[in-house]
């Protein structure tokens, strides 16, 4: 028959809490202590990783501003330069074209200013052509 040995099971419960004390002591409460540090650890480098993509993406975000910016000054510095370079070469078109128009009238009132220096020349020698001719027509005749 079965019987229970009332000593023998009294130890073992004893030896039983004596080792899951002794266990929990020295093997559980380190080795949770160590598992919750060590999640803490990922925790805290997962929670920088966010931290450190959000600035890349922040700092992404405002060279891309920036960028943008900067194109939109250097379009508005072109335009500028074009519109000036607009703006000399009228001036310059203009100023071409005055200078010519002085040059024709110049050129124009120095043609009719020698025209009229030949005519009156051409008068003068008419007047003493005609005396020669009619001095010779009337020195033949005589």
């Amino acid at each position: 028959m079965l019987s229970i040995n009332f000593s023998e099971l009294i130890w073992t419960i004893i030896n039983f809490f004596l080792l899951f004390f002794l266990l929990k002591r020295f093997l559980f409460d380190p080795m949770c202590k160590f598992m919750d540090a060590r999640q803490a650890k990922i925790d805290a480098g997962l929670e920088a990783e966010r931290e450190a993509q959000a600035a890349l993406r922040a700092a992404g975000d405002e060279l891309a501003e920036q960028k943008a910016e900067a194109r939109r000054e250097a379009a508005e510095l072109l335009n500028a330069a074009a519109a000036e370079d607009e703006k000399r070469t009228q001036e310059a078109w203009l100023r071409a074209k005055a200078e010519a128009e002085a040059l024709q009238q110049s050129g124009e009132a120095a043609l009719r200013e020698r025209r009229q220096r030949e005519a009156e020349t051409l008068k003068a020698g008419e007047a003493e052509l005609a005396s020669l001719l009619a001095a010779r027509l009337l020195g033949e005749e005589e």
